[in-house]
């Protein structure tokens, strides 16, 4: 199959479920594509489509936004973006994947079994900060970010929202520290800039299951997708070695 088709699919699918629990789109999509194609070629392609899709869900729902949130995040996160930046740029696709899957699975611990235990602040700022890195890394911080402050929204569509402008900020700072070391290839979004478009096309049907899920899926949903992908990335290490 063509290498843009399978991207535009993946992160089709994957959108689709960040329309609906706010993020998880770059796990799923990375999840699928590191069957078939170098982790940090899907990296780049997300730090595209990721933005677009930022902007559609910024756009469509500004009205949830919590500025207040978002404003705590900042002085952590771009810490941690630039952090995770550098890192992406030295080491190889197999380490980056199995620290993330490594990483995915110690949350997933947390979620499941620890979901309703209120943690030190000092332990959620740690957490915003490895969200921040990851963010840099892989250009999906949302995991780490959703459960270190998921209890301080008001509603889901709050927590989408902040969310969708947390992304963007921190793919903003990923752009330009990657101009900046020179390592943004842009030869294939330029030729292939469409795949965007269907992606877009999931993230509306998305937000409309969003409007009708409960509470209890949602939370559900995090602790799934973050499991799930922690395991495919930690099993990518031994194909490598």
């Amino acid at each position: 199959m063509n290498t843009a088709i399978l991207i535009s699919i993946c992160f089709s699918i994957g959108f689709f479920f960040e329309s609906i629990f706010g993020f998880g789109g770059g796990l799923i999509a990375y999840s699928i594509l590191g069957f078939f194609i170098d982790f940090k070629i899907a990296i780049l392609a997300g730090l595209y489509i990721g933005t677009i899709c930022s902007i559609f869900i910024i756009l469509t729902s500004l009205s949830n936004f919590d500025k207040e949130i978002f404003i705590k995040l900042i002085p952590i996160s771009i810490i941690g973006n630039v952090i995770g930046t550098l890192i992406f740029v030295k080491f190889p696709s197999e380490i980056l994947g199995f620290i993330f899957g490594v990483l995915l699975i110690l949350l997933a611990i947390k979620t499941i079994f620890f979901d309703n235990y209120n943690f030190p602040k000092i332990f959620k700022k740690k957490l915003i900060l490895i969200g921040g890195i990851s963010q840099g890394t892989f250009g999906v911080g949302g995991p780490f970010i959703a459960n270190a402050i998921k209890n301080d929204f008001k509603n889901k569509s709050a927590f989408r929202s902040t969310l969708a402008v947390y992304f963007l900020f921190g793919n903003f700072i990923r752009i330009f520290s990657l101009i900046l070391s020179n390592n943004l290839d842009t030869k294939f979004l330029t030729t292939n800039w469409w795949i965007v478009i269907p992606v877009l096309l999931a993230v509306i049907f998305g937000y409309r299951v969003h409007l009708k899920i409960s509470d209890k899926y949602f939370k559900n949903g995090i602790a799934t997708i973050t499991v799930i992908a922690g395991l495919k990335f930690i099993s990518d290490i031994f194909s490598w070695i």
